[in-house]
């Protein structure tokens, strides 16, 4: 029971107070009470508190009462208790004015008891009100632990919560899960909150408890009223508990029912995190010897991967995956954080990616290898349908992870591999191909590994050719010597690879489309042609192409 300003004046002390102002400020909650001696009391007075005083310290200055109630009510103390007759005969009008405007409460104090019996009562009553609070809590704990402790889950922890709360709830986890449900829940009631929650956390972070009211389609000014009760974890790792109804939020036995379900439900949140994690590394240890090709032999792949779906009759593709973006979060960040920040992040991708995949793509299994989020996606019989299928849901992930959690992806793709001793060199295929869109300039990119067999073409070609045909094309920009043409020889790479789109060119260098403009019309000017026609276009392309995999050889010999 929360401890209100009505409560102490019916105390036998406080019995023949009067309020003589701010009568409606009588339900502010009292959590502690204190004496003034010194004019500059209210430096340490709290928030909820009630002041006792005789007024000595402020008898001869009639502004100081004024003052002092204006403070109070700023500061969101619970009232004010006067003891007159001894050295102010009464209350100026003025300041009774005042405290009624502000709903701050003044109370008339008899010469009756002592202010010391007075504050040793109140402080009598509101720690017997604590000790209350905390055996409740302690208690409803306990019946929380026992229920874990005997082998309980979150179901059994929501189930007991709801009946004592008489509503109904449930529990969803920092992915929005559903992870346990009361039997009393109304589903399609649940499903409707259940999206405007999704939005909500889409759109702000849900951090701190809140009482909240849905819009019902269709029902006119109808609402149903729910509370969101976050879950917070020493690893960040979130939960949310959902109360249908209204829960009488300021009534400190539900809140402390919340409070404690949700003490419980956190450390069950941290074991599962740390089995999951475990699981995960044990996972990513075993596709890093597959891809390095550190399994000799295809048994042991098969006895191995049988824990995580790998099949021996399916063809395998292999897919990489880079956060495009990630020295960048280290810049602006202490070290340390951005680590933790990273991490929690690279954990967010990781669900996403296992969460999307394995919906769309049957056979589909998830790790990480250092940087990178691999895939292997098994498929009975890989063609140009599959193909296709691969590319229109890693659209869809990329798409989402841009616009969900604001991370830029790019991926590469392999050829399928005809048995599972072939995986190490289908996940070199991917690995190279996320490579070679890197080389291009190319940001949130899906890049298939064909661009591996033109690279393989080339290089039959003898190297003095290509440096010909290279510096014919590029001109003053084949071997540009200040930092001018190299942004000139940037501007233009990016600008070939997007089909000389000015705009998207801008986009991506982060520039003005009138400096992509400026820096085209001068590469024209250097090269002696019009970037218009697709022969030119092409032997631009070909020519910066030849560069990105041969830039070693290709460089100017000094003089």
């Amino acid at each position: 029971m929360v401890m209100r300003l009505q409560d102490v004046l019916n105390l036998p002390t406080f019995q023949e107070a009067t309020v003589v102002a701010g009568e409606n400020g009588l339900s502010n909650q009292v959590q502690s009470v204190n004496l003034m001696d010194a004019p500059d009391i209210i430096d340490y007075l709290t928030n909820n508190q009630l002041l006792l005083t005789t007024a000595y310290s402020i008898k001869n200055n009639p502004n100081a009462l004024m003052k002092l109630v204006k403070q109070m009510a700023k500061q969101g103390c619970a009232g004010l208790g006067l003891k007159t007759k001894r050295f102010i005969d009464e209350i100026p009008t003025n300041v009774l004015q005042k405290a009624n405007e502000l709903n701050f409460p003044i109370i008339e104090i008899p010469l009756n008891y002592s202010l010391g019996e007075m504050l040793n009562e109140a402080l009598g009553c509101i720690l017997k009100e604590r000790t209350h609070e905390l055996d409740y809590a302690l208690n409803i704990h306990r019946e929380f632990t026992n229920i874990v402790i005997s082998g309980g889950g979150f179901s059994n922890i929501i189930e007991s919560l709801a009946s004592i709360l008489k509503l109904p709830v449930i529990l969803l986890n920092y992915r929005l899960d559903i992870m346990a449900y009361s039997h009393n829940i109304d589903k399609d009631a649940f499903f409707e909150i259940y999206w405007y929650i999704h939005e909500r956390i889409h759109h702000e972070d849900l951090d701190i408890y809140k009482v909240l009211t849905l819009p019902r389609e269709g029902k006119g000014n109808e609402f149903t009223e729910f509370s969101i009760y976050p879950i917070n974890t020493t690893n960040q790792q979130k939960g949310y508990i959902i109360i249908f109804g209204k829960t009488l939020a300021t009534a400190s036995p539900f809140t402390l029912a919340i409070e404690q379900a949700a003490n419980v439900i956190s450390f069950e949140f941290m074991k599962l995190h740390a089995l999951e994690q475990h699981s995960r590394r044990l996972k990513n240890e075993f596709f890093a010897d597959l891809v390095e090709g550190a399994i000799p032999s295809e048994e042991e792949i098969i006895n191995r991967g049988k824990a995580y779906h790998l099949k021996k009759s399916l063809q395998y593709i292999c897919i990489t995956c880079k956060l495009d973006d990630a020295s960048d979060f280290y810049h602006d960040t202490h070290p340390l954080q951005a680590e933790k920040e990273m991490s929690l992040r690279r954990d967010r991708i990781y669900e996403m990616v296992e969460s999307m995949l394995t919906k769309q793509l049957e056979n589909s299994i998830v790790f990480t290898k250092g940087d990178l989020f691999t895939i292997l996606v098994g498929f009975d019989f890989y063609n140009e349908e599959k193909e296709r299928i691969v590319l229109e849901a890693l659209t869809e992930l990329q798409t989402d992870l841009y616009h969900t959690i604001d991370s830029a992806m790019s991926f590469g793709i392999s050829n399928y591999s005809e048995n599972l001793k072939e995986i190490p060199t289908s996940y070199q295929e991917a690995v190279d191909a996320l490579r070679a869109g890197y080389r291009e300039n190319k940001r949130r990119f899906i890049k298939s590994y064909r661009i591996k067999e033109l690279a393989e073409i080339y290089k039959t070609i003898p190297t003095q050719k290509l440096k010909e045909f290279y510096k014919s094309t590029l001109r003053d920009l084949a071997y540009p010597k200040d930092k001018e043409k190299e942004d000139l020889v940037q501007t233009l790479s990016v600008f070939l690879n997007n089909n000389c789109q000015i705009a998207e060119t801008a986009k991506i260098l982060f520039i003005h489309r009138n400096t992509v403009i400026y820096r085209i019309k001068k590469c024209e000017e250097l090269l002696g042609l019009e970037i218009k026609g697709s022969d030119e276009t092409l032997r631009l392309r070909t020519a910066l192409f030849i560069h990105s995999i041969f830039n070693k050889r290709l460089e100017k010999p000094a003089n």
